[in-house]
C-alpha cells in the first residue's frame, strides 16, 4: 500500500498555541486540562511540556513521551460534518490539542519525523490515543472511539532540543523517518480485522521502531502476536 509522499509536503505555521489548567471537566466532575485557551507570548517548551500548560492525570497525559499535542484544524470540519448541532464544539483546542495547524495530518507524517519548532527541535514519538474526556467535554458519547476508527486523532511528540514556541512560528520538518509508514497507515494497520502479508510486515516493523513510545510498541508487538496465532 503506497504512502503519501510525505517529504514533499510543505512546512506548515502554528496557526495556535494552546495551554490548560486543571479544573473540573464539565458535565462530569472529574479532575482535567482539556479546556485549553491559545496564548500569544512565547512559552518554553521542554520533555514536562509547554510551559503553564498543566496535566490532570500523569498516567495517561504528559511526560517525555507526550510533551507536545499536535491536532490538525481540518479534521474539525469531519466532525463538524459527522454530529449536526454540535459544530460549535468542533473548533481548534476543542481536543485539547496544544498546537493546531492547517496543511499536515496523519497521512503526511510518520513516527521519528524531526522537526524544528521556533527555538525547539522536536520529534514524532506517537499517535494520540484519543481518551474518555474529548466525548465528556463535548457532550458526544463514543467521540473517542469515532477518532480512533477515522485515525484523526493527531499526534505527540517528544523535545529533542528545548527552546521557546509560539503561535505563529513555522514548523520545519528537518528529518524524515526512512520506513515510510505514516500515521495514517498505523492507524490503518491497528484497524484492520485481518492486515494483509504487506501490513503485517509493516506492523512488525514499526513494534520494533525505536523512535516509537514503548507504550505503543507494546500495543503493536501484541497486536502481531494475535494476528500470528490466527
Amino acid at each position: 500500500m503506497p504512502d503519501h509522499p510525505a517529504s514533499t509536503v510543505p512546512d506548515t505555521v502554528v496557526d495556535a498555541l494552546f495551554i490548560g489548567r486543571i479544573g473540573p471537566l464539565a458535565g462530569d466532575g472529574a479532575a482535567s486540562a482539556i479546556d485549553k485557551r491559545p496564548v500569544t507570548d512565547a512559552r518554553w517548551l521542554d520533555a514536562g511540556g509547554v510551559a503553564g500548560d498543566t496535566v490532570a492525570d500523569p498516567i495517561h497525559h504528559g511526560g517525555p513521551e507526550r510533551a507536545l499535542n499536535h491536532y490538525p484544524a481540518e479534521h474539525y470540519r469531519l466532525w463538524q460534518a459527522r454530529y449536526p448541532g454540535f459544530e460549535d464544539a468542533f473548533v481548534p483546542g476543542a481536543l485539547g490539542e496544544n498546537i493546531s495547524t492547517h496543511g499536515m495530518t496523519e497521512a503526511d507524517v510518520h513516527i521519528g519525523d524531526v522537526f524544528r519548532l521556533g527555538q525547539a527541535t522536536v520529534q514524532i514519538a506517537q499517535p494520540r490515543q484519543p481518551c474518555w474526556k474529548i466525548g465528556a467535554r463535548t457532550g458526544i458519547a463514543g467521540l473517542a472511539r469515532a477518532v480512533a476508527a477515522a485515525g484523526a486523532a493527531g499526534w505527540l511528540y517528544r523535545v529533542i532540543e528545548p527552546g521557546d514556541i509560539r503561535a505563529g512560528d513555522r514548523l520545519a520538518r528537518i528529518e524524515t523517518a526512512t520506513h515510510g509508514i505514516t500515521l495514517a497507515r498505523l492507524w490503518s494497520i491497528q484497524a484492520a480485522r485481518v492486515p494483509d502479508e504487506d501490513d503485517r510486515r509493516a506492523l512488525l516493523r514499526l513494534a520494533e521502531l525505536p523512535t516509537l513510545a514503548p507504550e505503543w510498541r507494546k500495543r503493536l508487538a501484541a497486536r502481531a502476536r494475535q494476528l500470528g496465532e490466527r
